[in-house]
């Protein structure tokens, strides 16, 4: 499969049960097929929060994106939340989800302020993104 942000092939990684594909050596980012990304846990976030930190290339956020799983189908750009500060790319045939580098932390970052409950496999990422800053001495985020 390629990247549909940068057209680098897409590898295979193992998390918490799940295989993802992910675009390591290129943009850093990350494709869940339907339904993967509310099975996110906690150790498998942790596990896929440095492919977020380390992109290799730059990428134009305004270019229409295909579906890695879907051919010739062009991905659709929505707002994470109603806060609308990170747009994710999701299939509207599979129902899979393009996360570019970066928009994990925006996530997590908008999750720390939301006064609304977010969906698991938000809360998931965010408590291993802190895991993550712990173990890299990075200081642990404020609470809300």
């Amino acid at each position: 499969m390629k990247c549909p942000a940068c057209k680098s092939p897409l590898r295979e990684k193992g998390a918490s049960g799940m295989t993802l594909d992910i675009c390591y050596g290129g943009c850093g980012g990350i494709w869940f097929d339907a339904n993967e990304l509310q099975r996110v846990d906690a150790r498998a976030a942790t596990s896929l929060h440095t492919v977020w930190t380390a992109p290799h290339q730059k990428i134009k956020l305004t270019e229409p994106r295909l579906c890695p799983r879907c051919p010739e189908q062009v991905l659709d750009r929505k707002w994470f939340s109603a806060a609308e500060k990170v747009e994710i790319d999701q299939c509207p045939k599979c129902g899979g989800i393009w996360l570019d580098a970066g928009e994990f932390s925006v996530i997590f970052d908008e999750m720390k302020v939301s006064k609304i409950t977010p969906p698991g496999w938000a809360v998931a990422m965010a408590e291993a993104a802190a895991l993550v800053a712990a173990r890299t001495s990075q200081p642990p985020p404020r609470p809300s």
